[in-house]
Formats: structure tokens, C-alpha cells, sequence
């Protein structure tokens, strides 16, 4: 059975629901050594994930990006590598089908994990919401990088926000190499996802 088809039996329709790729950039994946690369985003597993989001446009759902872009000297670099800097091929998203990017962390002083904030401490927003409320968005289907970092914090944003959420395991990797199902279960967030 399809993707699609799946997460249409679960109720998540082109109608009511959009696909939120978290941070799917260069910098996180094998294709840029040197910045933050997550075990397993290697070109299978990349155009696995673009395979994917073809399909999904092909059965009308909207699809957003979010994207870190970071100056040269921004403060997430004491913590860490520099990664996704603008105008950098780290920078650029490795998927090629969106209808929207949202942006986060685009000045020294600002960062976020949460897809929905350009800035997280101040809970500056960068627009996310706003797209998703003018297409009538109530649920999501999240997938991108890391599972243990962006993409849970995301997920606790959006149910935060009162999203129904779907995950797609297979296109989720984290840094501890763990899966999202492992993830949210030790959040305790795992009766609040669903998960195929």
C-alpha cells in the first residue's frame, strides 16, 4: 500500500492537512561532512524522501519547508558545528518539491528548533501558522531533521497549537540514531502522534 494511502486511511487528506518538512537541508545530511550530517541521509535515503513528497503534490497536498538560515557568526555555533549558513550549498534544501519555506535563526541572535519560530526565546513567528491557517490546515504530516531535535520540537509546537499530527518514521532521522517512535515515547508524546 502507498504512503499516501495510508495516511489518507488515517484521516489525513489534501483538504485538511499539509506536509511540514523540517530543515530538510545539505547541512544535515552526508552530502556536507563538515556541518551537522545525521547517520543515514545518504542519496538513497534522500531521494527516497523526494519520491515521496512527488507523490504527495500529485495528490494535492500543500507542502512547506522550514529552513535554518544562519549568519556566518551565528550564536548556535558555540554549541554547534556551523551549519546551513546563507548562500551556502549546506544552506539550500535537498528537496525539490514546496510550496512554501519558512526560515528560522536568520540573525546572530536569533534560533529556534521549532519550525514555527524564527525565534524561539521571543516566539518571534515566521509565518508558518499564518500559511497553514489561510489553507485551512488542521493536521500535519512531519518528517525532515533531527528527529531528536527540530522535528520533536516542532511536533511540541504544533500540538502546543492544537494540530492533529502524523509522522513518517522512514523519512525521520535523528542524531542518537534513534527513531521517532523511540523518541516520543520517551517524551511521553507517543499517545499524541500518530506514527506509520
Amino acid at each position: 500500500m502507498s504512503k499516501i494511502k495510508k495516511i489518507n486511511e488515517l484521516g489525513f487528506s489534501s483538504e485538511n492537512s499539509a506536509i511540514l518538512c523540517v530543515d530538510c537541508q545539505n547541512g544535515f545530511t552526508l552530502r556536507c561532512p563538515n556541518e551537522l550530517p545525521v547517520n543515514g541521509t545518504d542519496e538513497q535515503w534522500i531521494n527516497s524522501v523526494n519520491e515521496f513528497l512527488n507523490e504527495a503534490k500529485e495528490n494535492n497536498f500543500l507542502i512547506v519547508a522550514s529552513k535554518d538560515d544562519h549568519p556566518k557568526n551565528h550564536k548556535s555555533f558555540k554549541i554547534w558545528p556551523p551549519h546551513c549558513i546563507k548562500n551556502t550549498h549546506g544552506n539550500k534544501l535537498f528537496i525539490d518539491t514546496y510550496d512554501f519555506i519558512v526560515k528560522k535563526g536568520t540573525t546572530e541572535n536569533t534560533d529556534s528548533y521549532s519550525a514555527f519560530y524564527e525565534d524561539f526565546e521571543t516566539k518571534k513567528e515566521n509565518n508558518l501558522e499564518n500559511i497553514l491557517n489561510e489553507h485551512n490546515i488542521k493536521k500535519l504530516i512531519i518528517l525532515g531533521l533531527a528527529g531528536d531535535v527540530c522535528v520533536l520540537e516542532t511536533i511540541k509546537t504544533a500540538l502546543e497549537k492544537g494540530f492533529d499530527i502524523l509522522v513518517i518514521d522512514e523519512y525521520i532521522r535523528s542524531v542518537n540514531r534513534k527513531s521517532i517512535k523511540e523518541i516520543l515515547e520517551s517524551e511521553n508524546l507517543i499517545d499524541k502522534v500518530k506514527i506509520i
